[in-house]
């Protein structure tokens, strides 16, 4: 017949083209390029760092505390505010973050997209080739693609280098005990204790 489809691909190869045409599809946010470029690790120190730019968190030695919430942000911004409301360390904040359901989220969108592998979770060839656009596009700071070394305060670039990253599990471990931390800390001021008002607890701490 005349209005017969004579252009169907196998469900095999329809498949695979659906995914290439979704990993060209996908807009990224900075995010997502971040976790292509080197993982969950990276989507936590991006979201740190454009945070503290912004003047929402702030850093004082191996700290950091929120400022204010992260009203309208990106869910991984809101969730790193929320980790740290009355100062926590630098290190057990990334680890909360990188391990987090908003960093999860991200994963499976980039997989679902074909920019990332379901067994590795590496970028796929389609993953890089969006790497590099992005790089090349120069939208985004360097860090999002080359991590730390990129920074250009040395001291923040320090501390940032030496929270992590963490050994597989301990993230959660350090989730916890900052989360025990925070409580002691709430009590303590709960009974009369004043709050300085720097921008974190005091930088000779040791970590939470």
């Amino acid at each position: 017949m005349g209005g017969a489809r004579t252009d169907i691909t196998p469900p095999r190869q329809a498949g695979a083209a659906g995914r290439r045409r979704g990993a060209g599809a996908m807009v990224l946010d900075v995010y997502e390029v971040a976790y292509l470029a080197a993982g969950p690790r990276r989507v936590a120190e991006v979201a740190l760092l454009r945070l503290r730019e912004r003047g929402v968190v702030g850093v004082v030695g191996p700290r950091v505390r929120a400022e204010r919430p992260a009203d309208g942000a990106h869910p991984v911004e809101r969730a790193l505010t929320g980790s740290c409301p009355r100062g926590r360390s630098v290190a057990a904040v990334l680890a909360a973050v990188a391990d987090g359901p908003e960093t999860a989220g991200i994963r499976d969108r980039l997989r679902a997209a074909g920019l990332l592998g379901r067994v590795r979770s590496r970028p796929t060839a389609a993953g890089r080739r969006r790497v590099a656009a992005a790089r090349a596009e120069g939208a985004w700071p360097a860090y999002v693609f080359d991590g730390p070394p990129a920074v250009a305060d040395r001291m923040l670039r320090r501390v940032v280098q030496e929270a992590g990253p963490v050994p597989s599990g301990l993230g959660r471990h350090l989730v916890r005990m900052g989360k025990a931390l925070d409580r002691a800390d709430h009590s303590e001021h709960g009974h009369g204790h004043g709050h300085d008002g720097g921008s974190c607890g005091g930088g000779g701490g040791g970590p939470d």
